[in-house]
């Protein structure tokens, strides 16, 4: 058993906000679920709906459509599944396994079709593909691929690691974290949520891609936050807090409590550089204002989900944990 600890409070001072869709969307994914045989055991299926991953969509695009938010649904569904098999099949362990079953989502995600003998994960990751080409372009497509292949990648840098027993360095592991958590996928779909295309000199800017890499912070120290004991039950080392334990040779609440301090900072530096965009004309800034708004919305709602779903707290712990 892990020593006690205490969860911080942790700096968020964005507005909560949630789509009026929310529970629709999560009984949606549910059944998406159920339809493709992903989840087949009951007592993994009640922990699935205990997560309610149909209200982190809710909460990270509150005004995206629901048709859409239903794709991002699936999707954040999708990669959470195949994460916990990860776990219950050992390939979180087995990078050469790991990369094989990648290389062919690469390939469904790339147009091929299913063949008749197909991991479950294969049809269901198939449908988002065909949902998301009815809506979006070709070059919005390619840079979804991308982002999914480096996701991809870096899953079989910890199965790597894992099988070595290596912990990563905190440089690396803060190098690698925003790539393991998947969000870079999330980030590009707000395209689709938001009806927007920012063209490459907008999207490439170098304050608008620190605004996303902060994100990408936010979200995902926050995760290892409360996911704790989550990666400790699993001997996971992927988890900054661990990683700041066991290298700095510090208590565990002290290296909690130094990522807390490094997720504020991240805060803090996003508004203070949003608030020093360019402008790129009219027309380009309402876009960018929305696509912020959704990061924004990224890094609360992911909060408010954590505290409410039953993937990472048991019930009692609450939203008075935030600021």
């Amino acid at each position: 058993m892990m020593q006690n600890f205490t969860i911080p409070s942790i700096y968020c001072p964005f507005p909560s906000a949630i789509s009026p869709h929310a529970e629709s969307i999560h009984r949606h994914t549910l059944d998406w679920v159920r339809q493709f045989d992903l989840v087949t055991n009951d007592k993994a299926f009640k922990r699935l709906r205990a997560s309610k991953f149909g209200w982190l969509a809710a909460r990270a695009y509150p005004n995206a459509p629901q048709d859409r938010l239903e794709i991002i649904s699936d999707w954040n569904t999708w990669l959470f599944i195949i994460d916990d098999q990860c776990d219950e099949w050992g390939l979180g362990k087995n990078p050469e396994q790991l990369a094989a079953l990648h290389a062919r989502c690469l390939e469904i995600l790339s147009g091929r079709n299913p063949g008749s003998e197909e991991a479950a994960l294969v049809y269901a990751l198939h449908d988002i593909h065909a949902r998301i080409s009815a809506i979006m372009p070709l070059s919005w497509r390619t840079r979804f691929v991308q982002s999914a292949a480096e996701y991809f990648e870096s899953t079989v840098w910890e199965a790597r690691n894992r099988s070595q027993s290596l912990w990563p360095d905190a440089s690396t592991y803060i190098l690698m974290r925003p790539y393991t958590g998947g969000l870079y996928t999330d980030i590009d779909l707000i395209d689709l949520t938001e009806g927007i295309t920012l063209p490459l000199a907008v999207r490439k800017h170098p304050r608008i891609m620190e605004l996303a890499v902060m994100t990408n912070n936010v979200v995902c120290w926050s995760n290892d936050i409360i996911s704790l004991q989550k990666e400790f039950n699993h001997q996971d080392m992927h988890n900054l807090a661990l990683i700041f334990h066991h290298h700095q040779a510090i208590d565990l609440q002290e290296a909690i409590d130094q990522v807390a301090r490094l997720i504020e900072n991240e805060v803090r530096q996003f508004i203070a550089l949003e608030k020093s965009l360019p402008s790129f004309g009219a027309d380009l800034d309402r876009d960018v204002k929305r696509f912020i708004a959704v990061m924004r919305a990224w890094m609360r709602g992911n909060l408010d989900w954590s505290f409410e779903s039953g993937r990472y707290l048991p019930a009692k712990e609450t939203e008075t944990l935030l600021t």
